[in-house]
Formats: structure tokens, sequence, C-alpha cells
């Protein structure tokens, strides 16, 4: 490397250094802080992709419960949002439902 390229790289990387330098971020909670972190989720829907879970026996529903909720442990999920369904046994298998009248 030549003098000129090794002066055209100083010169480069002292205007990257200048333009970083230059730049400030303001943090401000004038407004308040926002949004709340409520926890990670997920969603179970379709029906036919899920069962419910007094369908399954112990100590399988215990262990589906840990995998979900348990804290440090598997998903470690705060919420989880299920789909319930109107009952019109729209599929080809048979699913529990929450309530039947």
């Amino acid at each position: 490397m030549d003098c000129r390229e090794s002066a055209l790289l100083v010169s480069v990387l002292l205007l990257a250094l200048d333009l970083c330098s230059a730049q400030n971020y303001v943090l401000s909670d004038d407004g308040g802080l926002g949004r709340v972190f409520d926890g990670i989720g997920g969603l179970s829907g379709g029906g036919a992709t899920s069962r419910l879970l007094v369908s399954y026996a112990e100590p399988y529903r215990s262990q589906i419960l840990d995998f979900l909720f348990k804290p440090n442990f598997g998903a470690s999920l705060h919420i989880l949002k299920v789909e319930i369904g109107g009952d019109a046994q729209t599929t080809g298998k048979v699913h529990l439902v929450t309530l039947h009248f």
C-alpha cells in the first residue's frame, strides 16, 4: 500500500469516526415509558390441529403444562390463548368440547 492509499484510508476512517460521534441518542420518558411487557404467549387454534387438555390422561397433562408454563423449563410461556370452537363437529374426528348443552 502506497502513501496515497494509506492517507485515503486514514481520511475515510476519521470521517466515519466523526460521523459516528456526532450522533446523539436522546431518551425521554415525558410521554410515559410506553407499553408494559406482559410476557410471552402462544396460540392454539384450528380445532383439528390440537386436542383439549382434559382429553390427556395424567401424567401427560402435567407434563404438557410443565413444558408450556414452568419457569426456566421448556417454553416458559406466560400466556396461552386457546380458541374455543362452536362445537359444530366439522372435522372428521370427534373432539372434546368445553361445554355441551
